[in-house]
């Protein structure tokens, strides 16, 4: 990936941790990093209240709950394919 300048590229960096940590959190990306820069720009200093895990608690509207379901689905599915290999080592 070309950025352009090492300082650019620490800017871009900084600015993919926050969209990760949003995706993680199964949080609409867009809203929580505009609220995000919004809350900055305006001289925000409680920087815990801006943690994805805190701010989604004040936001369950951003909240992605097809995410979660996604989730549990995948792991559901896991289980019942390792318990199929069992039963299939065991007779």
């Amino acid at each position: 990936m070309f950025i352009g300048s090492v300082a650019a590229g620490y800017r871009a960096a900084n600015l993919m941790s926050l969209v990760s940590s949003a995706a993680r959190n199964d949080l609409d990306v867009f809203m929580y990093v505009k609220d995000v820069l919004d809350r900055l720009l305006a001289g925000e200093t409680n920087y815990d209240t801006l943690r994805p895990d805190v701010w989604k608690q004040s936001h369950p509207e951003a909240i992605r709950i097809y995410r979660q379901e996604e989730r549990r689905s995948r792991a559901d599915a896991k289980a019942v394919k390792r318990a199929r290999r069992r039963i299939a080592r065991k007779g």
